[in-house]
């Protein structure tokens, strides 16, 4: 299955061969070499999951509320709040898509563009699916009939400070602009749990920039094991929520991408929708880690 022999034995290790199959069967629309258009390839998919299902299973023990909002076929956008300093979020919502979704389905994460200027690391998202914010990219992916994670409130959300967790930014109109004119539904997403992972306190923008990203975050890690443990996540109980698909292009045309004041009325409202599902798993979550 995988050219590196330790990294095989843990993987039959630790995934079922229903999982392994499951991956196998994806459908990744292959090139030539094993490679789809945008990197992607099923060994490093493989890994990823076994990697990413330990953190959903037993760290972040995640609890999943209407995933079957999530059509199982066909272009869709799921747009949701970003929080917690890195994007474990993303991660999760994409695992809970794949695990719990019948029959599953592969969604494919928008990413920054600073993150592909880091070393190795664009790469890795580019071989586990995950696809550069450019907009024909995204395009592209629409056009396939693929599904499609996107944070509208950017890197704005996920650096937002504790103080103000659970507030999502004002949403982007990008997004809102290519399900207008691919006719591509919109399932709000609502992550709660993911605010209290690492609690940002601080921005620190001099120091992000030499890293080439937008800010360092100074989380109550830092101040107790310095940089090493800054990014190591507190066990936070994850609970993740889906919309029904907002089908905005059935009442507005195209044309409407040209109206910039209806657009950003509907990315306020896709964003009422979001915070409205934050509200409902506040309140009905017993703790923050249990």
């Amino acid at each position: 299955m995988l050219k590196n022999k330790i990294l095989e034995d843990y993987l039959k290790a630790s995934l079922t061969e229903e999982e392994i199959n499951l991956i196998n069967g994806i459908d990744i629309n292959d090139l030539g070499f094993d490679y789809d258009l945008f990197g992607m390839n099923k060994e490093w998919l493989i890994v990823a999951y076994g990697i990413v299902k330990l953190l959903y299973q037993r760290y972040f023990r995640v609890e999943s509320n209407d995933v079957q909002n999530v059509p199982v076929k066909g272009r869709v956008i799921l747009a949701s709040n970003h929080s917690g300093a890195i994007p474990i979020d993303g991660s999760m919502i994409l695992m809970d898509v794949l695990t719990n979704l019948k029959p599953p389905r592969l969604i494919r994460a928008i990413v920054d563009n600073f993150a592909y200027a880091m070393p190795y690391v664009g790469m890795f998202f580019s071989r586990v699916g995950q696809v550069v914010g450019h907009r024909k990219n995204f395009e592209v992916l629409l056009e396939n009939d693929e599904g499609i994670l996107v944070f509208p409130g950017g890197t704005r959300d996920i650096g937002r400070l504790f103080k103000d967790r659970y507030k999502p930014e004002k949403f982007n109109v990008g997004f809102i602009e290519l399900s207008l004119i691919h006719k591509a539904p919109i399932v709000p997403v609502a992550v709660v749990g993911a605010e209290e992972q690492l609690p940002t306190i601080k921005r620190w923008e001099a120091l992000g920039k030499l890293a080439g990203s937008p800010f360092f975050p100074v989380t109550p890690q830092f101040m107790f094991g310095g940089p090493l443990t800054n990014f190591l996540p507190f066990p936070s109980k994850y609970h993740i929520y889906y919309g029904e698909p907002l089908e905005y292009y059935k009442f507005f045309s195209e044309d409407t991408v040209e109206n910039p004041e209806m657009v950003t009325t509907l990315a306020a409202d896709v964003r009422s929708k979001v915070v409205e599902l934050i509200e409902r798993g506040l309140k009905e979550r017993k703790g923050v880690f249990y």
